[in-house]
């Protein structure tokens, strides 16, 4: 039930987006999830559940932003999803305010 406590800001979107496609440590979101969103990145192929598609609408809509905070922190255990235990609270958020930009 937790709500994302980082103001809806351009500048905090654009940080996130940066993080998502090359800054996030160990391997940027958008290796498995796709540049845009659309769940087929250059890692995709390996992983049985594929990644998340985060531009279909009831993907996007249907995860709670605390679940997508918990899922980033600590990964999905039975998925390729691994824990980004090295990204600050603020980061975590900010990848969220991104990834609830992305559309169809």
């Amino acid at each position: 039930n937790i709500k994302n406590p980082v103001l809806r800001t351009e500048a905090n979107i654009r940080q996130g987006k940066k993080l998502y496609q090359r800054k996030a440590k160990m391997i940027p979101c958008a290796q498995c999830h796709g540049n845009t969103g659309n769940g087929k990145g250059p890692m995709a192929w390996g992983f049985n559940p594929s990644p998340t598609n985060f531009v279909c609408k009831g993907k996007n809509t249907e995860v709670s932003d605390g679940i997508l905070f918990w899922t980033i922190r600590n990964g999905s255990h039975g998925t390729g999803m691994l824990p980004y235990k090295n990204l600050t609270d603020e980061e975590i958020w900010q990848i969220i305010l991104y990834i609830r930009e992305l559309k169809e």
